[in-house]
């Protein structure tokens, strides 16, 4: 069983999220709407079929199940693919010459962890590769049970951001006790900052929380061995 959500007119003019078990296949149920019922209900909306779409497959590991597999018809009928998030979990895609065609004529960007299924899949096809969004530091705050995460978020012309968010027992995005904040960084901070450039920009125990955490080290250590795309898909 999959669980399918979609947006229009964000980042991409259709996004595709996708999380549950097994194999990702374009069927029709009471939990997993179809490619052609959303592709019908966007041209419903706008007259024509979308220009540019985004399929995210989410890492569901840590609820006891994920998504291994993508169906090749399924990402046939995204014609005009130019994103795609693959998990770890996920580790392989039967490539077909419809697929082959749809992913160069696309320049669809591939995303996932570094040293993973979806970086040797973009390696082995041509095509470019973004690392997906990653948590690298959390931490809680005990007397207001206030917590916070950040996540270096990659979007779609190149830019990265930090995206921090806080939340509280009782609070919500819009008062002064929760929310989502952005901290821009340059395309190639990787190349240019350290984490502790990096940690300058938050307040005292989350600035410890970064520089003892290790992922956010770790991750550009990775990106100096592996490099990635910066450009605009």
């Amino acid at each position: 069983m999959c669980l399918l959500n979609h947006d229009f007119m964000t980042e991409y003019e259709l996004s595709f999220s996708a999380w549950g078990e097994t194999v990702l296949r374009d069927t029709d149920d009471t939990d997993f709407m179809s490619s052609a019922k959303v592709f019908e209900e966007f041209m419903k909306k706008y007259k024509r079929f979308p220009k540019s779409i985004s399929l995210e497959v989410q890492d569901s590991s840590a609820f006891g199940y994920c998504i291994h597999a993508v169906d090749t018809a399924f990402l046939e009928n995204l014609k005009t693919l130019k994103e795609l998030i693959l998990p770890d979990a996920v580790t392989n895609i039967d490539m077909t010459p419809e697929l082959e065609r749809i992913l160069k004529e696309n320049d669809t960007l591939i995303r996932g962890r570094f040293d993973s299924y979806a970086e040797r899949f973009a390696a082995e096809n041509g095509l470019h590769f973004r690392p997906a969004d990653y948590l690298f530091a959390s931490y809680m705050y005990e007397p207001v049970q206030e917590s916070t995460d950040l996540t270096l978020v990659f979007m779609r012309n190149g830019n990265v951001k930090i995206i921090e968010r806080v939340s509280s027992p009782g609070s919500s995005a819009g008062n002064t006790f929760g929310g989502s904040f952005e901290h821009p960084l340059n395309k190639n901070f990787y190349l240019t900052q350290t984490v502790e450039d990096i940690a300058q920009g938050f307040r005292g125990a989350i600035y410890d929380e970064v520089i003892n955490d290790g992922r956010l080290a770790a991750f550009i250590e990775k990106a100096k061995e592996h490099g990635y795309y910066t450009g605009k898909n």
